[in-house]
């Protein structure tokens, strides 16, 4: 059986480990080091917002229904408007490849969302 602490473990690791091996990837030097860096910044991202969503879940999880909720809603709308600016700066500011980028933060916010979803679904009350 899955517990959701292995669950947090794995999607906690293979962040570090994705991060790391596009950090390499990136440090590289060849003519595809545009790409990985793109990658690497969705990643980042991403992984930044999976933090912020799991210290919002984990103070709100044991507190009363009322600010479990406040504290889930308030942290979905702090950590959105946290990614749309960066995101907007990135894509201003930085001389990356846009499409690699925008895909990249795109699968990562959805395997990050996923991994979230399955530890609110098999935590124990």
């Amino acid at each position: 059986m899955i517990s959701a602490k292995k669950i947090l473990f794995f999607g906690i690791s293979i962040g570090l480990l994705s991060l790391i091996i596009l950090t390499i990837l990136s440090l590289n030097e060849s003519p595809e080091q545009n790409i990985f860096k793109s990658i690497l910044i969705g990643d980042l991202l991403a992984y930044f917002n999976f933090l912020m969503g799991l210290g919002f879940l984990l103070w709100g999880i044991n507190r009363s229904n009322k600010k479990f909720l406040i504290s889930l809603y308030s942290g979905l709308l702090l950590r959105l408007s946290l990614l749309l600016i960066l995101l907007i700066a990135v894509l201003v500011f930085l001389e990356i490849n846009e499409i690699t980028f925008i895909f990249s933060i795109l699968f990562f916010y959805f395997f990050y969302v996923i991994i979230e979803i399955m530890y609110l679904n098999l935590r124990e009350s």
